[in-house]
């Protein structure tokens, strides 16, 4: 997992140096938003329906970086600390994460005052520390493990340098797992799965 968090690290820094040299505009600066989030549940059908989850809200914050070309196609990538509030029967706890989103982009400009962006990609989590629910024994979340989602996104650019948007990180696969115990000589394991709504706003120098 260090492996991968270095491989990361050093993609990131490539980009960074290698991409400006090939797009016609290179941005940095910041971006930040809301999380609403909710928990899926799946494994044992009966022991399931014994878990509920609500919509939860969280924030994230970090540098960024976009990229772009003379016909509209660019990309950009963040590294973000991400705080999303997970719900489970009435049990919240804070799920903190390092985020690396890394989209595809395509800007359609309307002038000089605006411009309608679409994105897409990966974003790769790393928690910061293990999590779990009182009801359930064993880490749900652990840190050693990476987190993979997907996001789809779509906003405005105002003024070539704010830009605000909407976007949906769905899971691609389990966020983490749970032993619950039954009672009896088995216990059953469960995995959660995170699905994020983002309100997004960045501003790019």
């Amino acid at each position: 997992m260090k492996g991968m968090k270095i491989r990361l690290a050093v993609l990131l820094l490539s980009l960074g140096v290698i991409a400006p040299a090939a797009a016609q505009k290179f941005q940095w600066g910041l971006t930040g938003g809301l999380n609403l989030s909710k928990m899926k549940v799946s494994g044992d059908l009966e022991t399931v329906r014994q878990f509920d989850s609500a919509n939860r809200t969280g924030w994230y914050i970090g540098p960024k970086v976009a990229f772009s070309t003379i016909v509209g196609i660019g990309f950009d990538a963040a590294v973000e600390y991400s705080q999303r509030d997970l719900e489970i029967n009435n049990e919240t706890e804070a799920y903190r994460t390092l985020e690396i989103p890394i989209n595809l982009r395509y800007n359609i400009g309307l002038g000089d005052a605006a411009a309608i962006y679409v994105a897409t990609g990966p974003q790769f989590g790393f928690a910061l520390k293990n999590m779990a629910w009182s009801q359930t024994v064993a880490t749900n979340f652990s840190k050693n493990n990476m987190n993979t989602t997907w996001n789809v996104g779509a906003g405005v650019r105002l003024l070539k340098h704010l830009e605000v948007g909407l976007g949906y990180n769905f899971a691609i696969g389990k966020v983490g797992k749970a032993i619950v115990p039954t009672g009896d000589s088995r216990d059953v394991e469960l995995e959660y799965k995170a699905n994020t709504f983002q309100v997004q706003v960045a501003y790019l120098f």
